[in-house]
């Protein structure tokens, strides 16, 4: 294949988002009760594969909305990079492909979950997107349903303490980054054909919201290290360092900075969520 055909895969799949799910369920795997092994990580390629292959169908569903919005007109299928009937062959590809892997080498309950989250995303949260501004409140448990994949791959129970502590902060961990992209893109989605936040609030009023969002996401965090699911103090004291420096960043860029950041917001946010996965992962493998 072209690079330029990899290109375009890279961007239908939305790779790094993929990634990122990816690895929260990694984190959930290596907390689970599994024994490490190479044959233990194959469920999480079917994560990666099941997760890249939703993005491009959602591409697919969607094309004709993204061409109308400035963000996204550049997206495959809207730039007439691919056709619509490639594109959809590619995410079945990729869909197949990772249902093919968890049936096989992941408990069932770990396919189930992988069949829901599939449904749940393409099936009801895109039907919402165009129907209600608030379908971001159901559409963030696409991104905790991994997590709890991850751990039944590890022969974990649904009902254990830290899974649940884990998939609660990775659904309210993803609210301020809904809520932002309403700041930035709210015209956009609106031009397209899409209800938004900003037709019931005001800027200040969502700004507000996103910081108390930004405040529980906090919480939820600080949880794991109260309830001891992150172990060592130096990561538990990290992760209190940085709810400190992310807060006060989103403070003084919502209410007190000349002109916003999103970028920085959008990044910070980010790499805080992946350094709470990697202290959870690293005081895994050091206390064994």
């Amino acid at each position: 294949m072209q690079t330029s055909g990899l290109r375009v895969i890279f961007v239908l799949t939305r790779f790094p988002v993929s990634l990122a799910v990816t690895f929260t369920a990694f984190a959930a795997l290596v907390l689970s009760p599994v024994h490490l092994s190479l044959s233990s990580l194959i469920p999480v390629a079917g994560i990666f594969l099941l997760a890249s292959g939703a993005s491009a169908f959602n591409q697919y569903q969607e094309w004709p909305y993204d061409e109308r919005m400035e963000r996204t007109k550049k997206r495959p299928i809207p730039s007439r990079r691919i056709t619509t009937a490639e594109a959809l062959r590619y995410a079945m590809m990729f869909i197949i492909g990772g249902m093919l892997i968890l049936l096989y080498y992941a408990p069932p309950v770990c396919f189930i979950l992988g069949f829901i989250n599939l449904m749940w995303y393409n099936g009801i949260y895109t039907y919402l997107k165009r129907k209600t501004a608030f379908a971001v409140v159901p559409g963030a448990l696409t991104g905790a349903i991994p997590i709890f994949m991850g751990w039944t791959a590890g022969g974990g129970s649904l009902l254990a303490p830290e899974v649940l502590f884990l998939a609660f902060f990775l659904f309210i961990w993803q609210m301020p980054h809904f809520w932002m992209l309403t700041l930035k893109y709210g015209h956009e989605y609106r031009n397209a054909g899409f209800p938004v936040l900003t037709d019931f609030f005001s800027e200040f009023q969502i700004k507000t919201i996103v910081m108390g969002w930004m405040i529980a996401s906090s919480g939820a965090s600080i949880m794991l290290v109260y309830f001891k699911i992150l172990h060592l103090p130096a990561f538990g004291f990290t992760i209190i360092g940085l709810n400190i420096v992310l807060l006060l960043l989103m403070a003084y860029q919502l209410f007190f900075a000349s002109i916003m950041r999103y970028r920085l917001i959008f990044i910070s946010a980010n790499l805080f969520m992946m350094i709470v996965m990697l202290s959870l992962i690293a005081d895994r493998f050091i206390i064994g």
